[in-house]
């Protein structure tokens, strides 16, 4: 897959260190490559095997060079089936993701942990009417954000289409998108077709320390994707105090309660329109949605994650020693 870095492991190295290390307990977090030789000695060495799906890899599908597309999914949900039916404890980022595995037949243990982020911290007004300066965003205008992959799964010609329709009615609007990937020059033509012209940015990638002042500067977030399991970039916008306008579909639903710190809308860049004018000309709401957001972004903290993970963790380990200890008696 273009701009997805797949490690190569020296499969004998990498064995040695893991026979040296002795692990109390496996964690991979791919149903490839380093994952299935990790899973591999997990099992030769007796050690228990916790495996994180993170991904809708079927939707993917596309950028592989197999065709027809139906013998990649097939071949995809193949190799899920089989991988994700061999660990002590599967790992999913939401309830979605988990109905789906269950769905290709995996009946082992299964838990929703949501991955945590770091939350971006707020600016000073003084540093956001600077940062806002710098987009060539004044104090009465709107800046809506995109924090994410430029991939044709991203649903950003819709995003754009919206846009185009809210320009109609808000002329003193703007959007920032940040991130690159392979539908770049693509995602641009289109908008140079719609003549969106300076009311749209593309950034490219940013450094962390570089996107968080975009989070300060802007005043929502869109999220047109239909293809998250969970929606990171949402998580990071919810902390930023970002109301969220994104697609209800994947994981997203259970990271935004609509009409409280944002809106789900169907994948219809008409209703996508409205519910960004919405924010746009109810600035109170937008206000109360914004603390809102915040206070629904400790959800996704980093602290929480790691506690969920050191008890599911020593519970997979207890499990094997009572096993062994059976086993013994």
């Amino acid at each position: 897959m273009p701009d997805y870095p797949f490690p190569l492991p020296l499969a004998p190295a990498a064995k040695r260190v893991f026979s040296e290390l002795k692990p109390d307990l496996v964690h991979t977090q791919s149903p490839f490559m380093l994952s299935v030789l990790g899973a591999r000695w997990a099992r030769q060495y007796n050690v228990p095997l916790v495996a994180t799906n993170h991904t809708l890899y079927t939707e993917y599908a596309h950028y592989a060079p197999i065709r027809p597309k139906s013998l990649t999914k097939r071949f995809l949900i193949d190799l899920i089936r089989w991988y994700y039916s061999g660990p002590d404890a599967v790992v999913v980022p939401s309830g979605p993701v988990a109905k789906m595995l269950r769905s290709y037949g995996i009946k082992n243990r299964m838990e929703v942990i949501k991955t945590g982020v770091d939350p971006i911290p707020p600016l000073t007004p003084e540093d956001r009417e600077a940062a806002r300066e710098l987009r060539g965003v004044g104090p009465g205008d709107f800046l809506l954000l995109y924090v994410g992959r430029i991939a044709r799964e991203k649903n950003l010609r819709m995003l754009l289409t919206a846009f185009k329709t809210v320009l109609t009615a808000h002329p003193q609007s703007k959007l920032v998108l940040v991130g690159g990937g392979p539908a770049l020059a693509e995602t641009k033509e289109y908008a140079d077709g719609l003549q969106l012209g300076d009311k749209v940015e593309f950034m490219g990638m940013l450094p962390r320390n570089d996107i968080e002042p975009v989070y300060g500067a802007a005043d929502a977030f869109a999220f047109p994707s239909t293809t998250e399991t969970q929606g990171i970039a949402i998580c990071e916008a919810l902390s930023a105090g970002l109301p969220v306008v994104a697609v209800d579909a994947g994981g997203l639903p259970e990271n935004l309660e609509n009409g409280c710190d944002g809106f789900l809308t169907a994948d219809d860049p008409a209703e996508f329109a409205d519910r960004i004018s919405f924010l746009i000309k109810s600035s109170d709401d937008r206000r109360q949605m914004s603390v809102r957001a915040r206070q629904n972004a400790l959800n996704f903290s980093i602290d929480r994650m790691v506690d969920e993970f050191e008890s599911l963790y020593q519970s997979v380990i207890n499990a094997a020693d009572q096993t062994a200890t059976a086993g013994a008696s």
